[in-house]
């Protein structure tokens, strides 16, 4: 599986907003399994997943228009499956919330044994972070979010966002480290 393409995505929405119908098919395939991935985090099932990704093309293929060019289309497009989500846990009157956990889970069977390797440390040292650090670390490199989006989306400020995901990363890569030295 080749690795994600934030730009070829962003290539595709704009195609998307200008009439070609057919760069939706791209986005599906550039964007699909995360999609799933995050809706399924949200929604607990894989039906109720494939729902709200369904549902996020049609949101996609209607409010293409206003993707702004130059902007974060990842995150753009997460934001909508994340809201499908959240309404079709509304209509079925569910509470839930988002497991991150599971968006740590990056192996998807089809790496190659260092890439299966290096998810699994990732998974493993991710584990072992604070709840607060996981859901920066999520916020920050699976949703592709700028220290500006997570700041709004958490409702701190950048500063105290941008301190908290330091610490964060910093943890991250100390438990990496210590995975592949133990004592």
């Amino acid at each position: 599986m080749p690795p994600f393409d934030g730009g070829q995505l962003n290539n595709l929405l704009v195609r998307l907003k200008r009439g070609d119908g057919g760069a939706l098919d791209g986005v599906l395939a550039a964007a699909g399994k995360r999609m799933l991935a995050l809706a399924q985090g949200i929604l607990g099932n894989r039906a109720d997943a494939e729902d709200a990704v369904q549902e996020s093309f049609l949101k996609i293929a209607r409010s293409v228009h206003t993707f702004r060019e130059g902007t974060n289309g990842y995150a753009w497009i997460m934001r909508i499956v994340r809201n499908a989500a959240l309404d079709l846990l509304r209509k079925r009157k569910r509470r839930a919330e988002e497991n991150i956990d599971l968006f740590f889970s990056l192996t998807d069977g089809s790496y190659s044994e260092e890439r299966l390797n290096e998810a699994v440390a990732l998974e493993r040292a991710a584990a072992r972070l604070e709840a607060d650090e996981r859901k920066l670390i999520y916020y920050r490199y699976y949703l592709d979010f700028t220290v500006r989006e997570i700041a709004r989306e958490t409702g701190q400020s950048k500063s105290a966002v941008q301190r908290a995901l330091d610490r964060a990363e910093k943890n991250l890569k100390s438990f990496l480290e210590a995975g592949q030295n133990p004592q």
